[in-house]
């Protein structure tokens, strides 16, 4: 029998999630625990309605509502922007 992975143990820097019922807020960042240090157990959040920042602890998160997941591939001169644009005709 595999026990699954616990919620807390999926959020990363960015996420949004739920707390307290009704609460949504950002992940900021989040402090690892003693036995794993990539393992987060503390999490840094800001309350998207007020603002306020706080600590939760990881049981606390009830759900992921968002996922921050992003890779940028973007050039960074214009003038590759240029040939990039050239290549694809």
């Amino acid at each position: 029998m595999e026990t699954e992975t616990p919620l807390f143990l999926k959020v990363k820097c960015g996420d949004a999630v739920l707390y307290e019922n009704d609460q949504i807020g950002k992940v900021l960042t989040f402090v690892g625990g003693s036995r794993d240090p990539d393992a987060p157990s503390l999490f840094q959040i800001a309350n998207v309605d007020s603002g306020e920042i706080r600590w939760i602890h990881g049981e606390e998160v009830i759900e992921i509502v968002c996922e921050y997941r992003t890779s940028i591939n973007k050039p960074s001169t214009f003038f590759e922007q240029i040939q990039q644009q050239q290549q694809q005709q």
